[in-house]
Parts: structure tokens; sequence; C-alpha cells
């Protein structure tokens, strides 16, 4: 099983997104499609990668979903925090920047700091092909960075072919931090 673990994640994703795409949805579906789907796009990165400790791991897979809690004052019609596209303005590398600071300051919270900053960036690798894009260089550029949707897809086949294969090594290959 662990071997099809990453196949079963990719094409859950990639069925996740074809649904989303169909229909223009509420709210609440949107995010019934969309995070689980970035949670297993961060799931999938991370099996495909040897070099994070486990407990950075639950900081990445965190960081992936939780960014989207900047959505709530868009819904209570705060639209102030929006890019001209419509994202929120810390759907930028910003927020990866300012986590990524905080972890090199205080150290303590190097782990937290950096994971979260590692998950929202996956997160942004998601939101650049699939709606207004994201406004990565948000203060310097207000544009959207949009992608096409096969960019995702091949990074993420990529990213699933290299969990398989790490998941066929032995356990005490597999991983490089206990």
């Amino acid at each position: 099983m662990r071997t099809l673990a990453p196949t079963l994640a990719l094409g859950t994703v990639f069925l996740l997104d074809a649904v989303a795409a169909t229909q223009t949805w509420p709210i609440p579906v949107i995010g019934i499609l969309d995070e689980p789907a970035h949670l297993l796009t961060a799931w999938l990165v991370l099996a495909s990668v040897p070099f994070l400790a486990g407990r950075t791991r639950r900081w990445v897979l965190l960081g992936a979903v939780a960014i989207d809690l900047d959505h709530i004052p868009l819904y209570a019609g705060l639209d102030v925090v929006a890019s001209p596209g419509g994202r929120p303005v810390t759907h930028s590398f910003l927020t990866v920047g300012g986590l990524v600071a905080l972890g090199l300051v205080v150290a303590r919270w190097r782990a937290a700091a950096c994971g979260l900053a590692f998950g929202v960036l996956l997160h942004l690798a998601r939101d650049v092909v699939s709606g207004p894009g994201v406004p990565v260089l948000w203060p310097f550029d207000h544009g959207a960075l949009v992608l096409p949707y096969a960019v995702f897809a091949l990074a993420s086949a990529v990213a699933a072919i290299a969990a398989t294969l790490r998941s066929l090594s032995p356990p005490d290959m597999a991983r490089c931090n206990p």
C-alpha cells in the first residue's frame, strides 16, 4: 500500500481539481474540494523529499491549508485585504519570507516557522494554476501570477514518481532524518 499511496494521492488531487472545474461552486463546496487537494499535494511533495524531519513535516502540512484562513476577512466583506485579482494579499512571497525570517530570528520557532513557510509555498504553487492566480510579489507588484495547470500536473507527477521510488527503498534508507 505504501507504494500505491503517491499514485492514489495524485489521482485524488486530479479528481478534486476536475470536479472543481466543472462549474462555479458555492464557497463551502470550493473549500471541501480545494483543502484536501492542498493537503494531499503537500503530502506528496513531502513523501518525495528525504530531507525534512518529522516535526517539521507537520508544520508543512498545516501551512499548506492554514493560509486559507486569510480568506475569512474577504467573506466578511473586507475587500481591502484582497489583491485586484481577488486573492488575499497574504497569498504572496511576503508571507513566506516573513515566516522564514521569524524562523531565522527565533531559534526555538525555526522548525515551525520554516515548515509553515514551505507549506504556504506549496499552497501558492497550487493556487497559481487555479482561479485568478496569486499576487506573489505583493506589495511590489499587484499583478497575479497565473500558470497553466499542466505545469502543476507535471510537477505533481514527478513528485509522485519520486515518492513511489522512495517508498520502494528500505525504510532506514528512505529518510535522512528520524
